[in-house]
């Protein structure tokens, strides 16, 4: 095998132990790394694995990277909670994107999810530094993200909790949980988490139960993950599961909606249609719009934002369900 094979191929295995190893403060100890690379595919020994973190940890590149908790045996390893892999090609316009996600996530991803990708973040920040034009306004003075509607703060979730969970989730374990105020820990079979902005909810069952239950997360106190697996998780479909719960997802019966925007209420769907499905008429007092739609709450909630300046003109029952909502507000502010 030529020479340039073998320093290719040990590179290779390099980045990948570098990509395997969890950040601070977990830690992974050299048998469970080459477990890892191993169901990734990567052959390689034990040995190979704690010579290269010891080569990777004296090097200049990558020494400030890498930490080694040597208080036990055997050896923790894992990335500075700080430090990252360097992006490759990094220009003007790669650093502008991730500084959007970043304004652009804050609002609506849980912090400790958001933090996953802070070193990236801060990447595209020392770009901006050292290509600042001197005297000239830097980029986020620029550039604004201003969230449309009214947003909730996402639920706190208690420190560690998130992690355990993606990691029960990943590789299909169950996991002993407190919730809420119980005393008692209860085991679940973790099967999919739903983001809904503010609240991350858990779909588990548990374990002497067969039906599903959604949990929020941030009401979790305490989770332990075990070695056991899940049971049946090819049986669970969480397309099913949403459009058959009672999580007001954008799941429900396909309907065709006909709406009367009144004045100029609807103007905005031209240029920022509803969906592909989508028909506008304008009318001499407003515009009339046709699309096809799924009966859901939010949808109902749309509908109702736009107070008096819209009227629900097909289906019936979907006129009636708004009409009801309107007539009890009105009651309630007749008192």
């Amino acid at each position: 095998m030529p020479a340039s094979a073998s320093i290719s191929n040990k590179t290779f295995r390099m980045l990948a132990l570098l990509h395997a190893l969890p950040r601070a403060p977990r830690k992974a100890t050299s048998a469970e790394l080459q477990e890892k690379l191993a169901n990734d595919g990567h052959e390689i020994s034990k040995r190979s694995v704690e010579r290269y973190l010891e080569e990777l940890s004296a090097s200049h590149e990558f020494g400030a990277m890498l930490r080694c908790d040597d208080a036990s045996q055997p050896y923790g390893w894992s990335i500075h909670s700080e430090r990252n892999l360097s992006i490759p090609g990094m220009d003007a316009q790669m650093a502008a994107t991730w500084d959007l996600v970043h304004r652009y996530l804050k609002p609506l991803m849980a912090k400790d999810a958001l933090e996953k990708l802070d070193p990236v973040f801060r990447e595209a920040r020392s770009w901006f530094e050292k290509h600042r034009p001197i005297g000239k306004r830097y980029w986020s003075d620029k550039v604004a993200y201003v969230p449309r509607g009214f947003a909730l703060q996402p639920a706190k979730v208690a420190p560690g909790i998130a992690d355990q969970v993606y990691d029960a989730l990943h590789r299909n374990r169950q996991m002993d949980i407190w919730y809420k105020d119980n005393s008692e820990s209860q085991r679940v079979h973790p099967y999919a988490l739903v983001d809904r902005g503010a609240v991350r909810y858990l779909v588990v069952r548990f374990w002497q139960y067969e039906d599903y239950r959604h949990l929020a997360l941030q009401r979790l106190r305490k989770v332990r993950v075990l070695d056991d697996e899940v049971e049946r998780a090819g049986d669970f479909d969480l397309d099913r599961y949403l459009r058959d719960s009672q999580m007001n997802l954008p799941y429900g019966e396909s309907i065709e909606v006909v709406l009367n925007f009144k004045g100029r209420a609807g103007d905005h769907l031209y240029e920022t249609p509803i969906n592909a499905s989508q028909s506008l008429q304008k009318l001499d007092d407003g515009t009339l719009l046709t699309a096809h739609l799924e009966h859901t709450q939010e949808l109902v909630w749309w509908i109702l934002g736009f107070g008096a300046s819209v009227e629900v003109v097909e289906p019936h029952g979907l006129r009636e369900e708004v009409a009801d909502e309107v007539l009890r507000a009105q009651q309630l502010y007749k008192k």
